[in-house]
């Protein structure tokens, strides 16, 4: 992506997730504290980490190299077909410190077979390998996609899914789903998915 272009993108993030909160708000709450994107250069973009998405501007955001100890940059260096990664803190995620199996089939579709804790950048590389969202030891959350929208849907699902898991447990535990099932899920998903894009191109 080019960097007016991202630049855009940051700054209309927080009008984006607004417009689309509708229909999602019963998951449980999701707080947006950081962006980042990947930009044509082999660098990306990150907005400030200290201020409120809403209060930023241009001035406020860095350029990385591609290749770097950060998060964004671990995973946007080894995950290539990720544009933008979000990190969130989320009212349900946030109370989850071990691994989600696959209990819903959009989370299995769309997360991967599972939603895994990570403890630094290296291991958050590891633990998303096949998978869009991970938790962090720090009670946060990166979630990312190819666009801003699949990202915003990813840390929408994760949210959802996070829920059910913590709900369920006090209920006697959530069942999971075979594994081998739920990555048939994600394949399947994956291949439609990208059949649709190729007709939208």
């Amino acid at each position: 992506m080019k960097l007016i272009e991202a630049q855009n993108l940051i700054l209309n993030a927080p009008a984006f997730f607004e417009q689309h909160l509708e229909g999602y708000q019963t998951w449980g709450n999701v707080n947006f504290l950081q962006i980042a994107v990947r930009l044509d250069n082999r660098k990306i973009l990150v907005s400030n980490p200290d201020k409120s998405l809403k209060e930023q501007t241009i001035n406020d955001f860095s350029i990385l190299p591609l290749k770097g100890d950060s998060y964004f940059q671990k995973l946007l260096f080894w995950k290539w077909k990720i544009n933008i990664v979000l990190l969130t803190y989320q009212e349900f995620a946030s109370q989850v410190n071990e691994t989600i199996p696959p209990i819903l089939d959009d989370q299995a579709q769309l997360l991967g077979v599972n939603v895994k804790v990570s403890k630094n950048p290296a291991d958050a590389v590891f633990k998303t390998i096949g998978r869009y969202a991970t938790i962090l030891n720090d009670h946060k959350s990166i979630c990312m996609g190819a666009n801003l929208e699949d990202a915003f849907v990813a840390a929408q699902l994760l949210e959802k899914t996070s829920k059910a898991w913590v709900l369920g447990k006090y209920l006697g535990g959530a069942k999971a789903i075979n594994i081998i099932e739920a990555w048939a899920m994600q394949q399947f998903y994956l291949l439609k998915y990208s059949k649709e894009a190729q007709k939208n191109i």
